[in-house]
């Protein structure tokens, strides 16, 4: 499973976002294309909360009709995400889009979609705030509106691992980035490095930390059907799909 690096506030991303479309387009692209058919089923309205740089979204207005809310409260995302979504002359999605400068939680969209997507952003979240996401999602979706989102990690690593986010040459110079994920505190500590090197000297070394909070997918269940939302099954190893009741649950007192 691929861990996640959004966190969400608005001052995030002010390293990571250099080398995000280089370094983490592959496992993006693998999850937007298992999207596509949802997309193009949509019939109302797409949400997608935490677009980052838009390499989700575009794939979601290119197979849809619809109108789709790209939900990016990170202004160093939401500057790459407007310049991916600027579309060439006569491209009619242009009409169909709109960039929310907010957190999820501050939308104001009550029942304007049947698909909702949320990646990389649920484990990030403390308790409250994930469960009050939950609330926001059965409210913006349609009954039998369909949410996706990548399953969250179901515990601590026992000890530290690393994994390589690969390589990429551009002209002289080759980017690299790894991630290593620790316990801490009861949470995941994700720190990426990013290394620039040129003809085999290092030119730069960026890092950026992130931390993550495991969940088991019994729990996840649990919250999501006391929002009015049911979990069904995987679209794909690391996507599950959640449907909204017909009834909505009451809110809690």
């Amino acid at each position: 499973m691929d861990i996640g690096v959004d966190t969400r506030p608005a001052e995030a991303y002010a390293v990571s976002a250099e080398f995000y479309d280089l370094l983490h387009a592959r496992s993006y692209h693998r999850h937007a294309q298992a999207l596509a058919g949802a997309a193009a089923a949509a019939r109302i309205g797409i949400v997608e909360i935490g677009a980052g740089t838009g390499l989700v979204t575009e794939v979601l207005i290119d197979a849809s009709i619809v109108p789709v809310h790209a939900v990016e409260p990170a202004a160093t995302m939401r500057s790459l995400l407007l310049s991916r979504l600027h579309p060439p002359v006569g491209r009619s999605a242009a009409d169909r889009v709109t960039v929310h400068a907010c957190s999820a939680l501050d939308l104001s969209l009550t029942e304007q979609a049947d698909l909702a997507v949320c990646l990389r952003l649920v484990p990030c979240l403390p308790p409250e705030e994930r469960r009050a996401l939950w609330r926001m999602v059965a409210d913006l979706l349609v009954p039998g509106g369909l949410l996706f989102l990548d399953r969250p990690p179901a515990r601590l690593p026992a000890r530290p691992t690393r994994r390589s986010l690969g390589e990429v040459r551009l002209g002289i110079d080759t980017y690299r980035g790894q991630v290593t994920a620790r316990a801490e505190d009861g949470r995941i500590r994700c720190d990426y490095a990013y290394l620039v090197c040129r003809q085999g000297r290092i030119l730069r070394r960026a890092q950026e930390s992130f931390l993550l909070r495991p969940m088991t997918v019994r729990a996840l269940r649990e919250e999501l059907a006391q929002a009015g939302l049911a979990l069904e099954d995987e679209l794909t190893a690391d996507v599950l799909r959640v449907r909204r009741g017909v009834r909505r649950a009451p809110a809690p007192c």
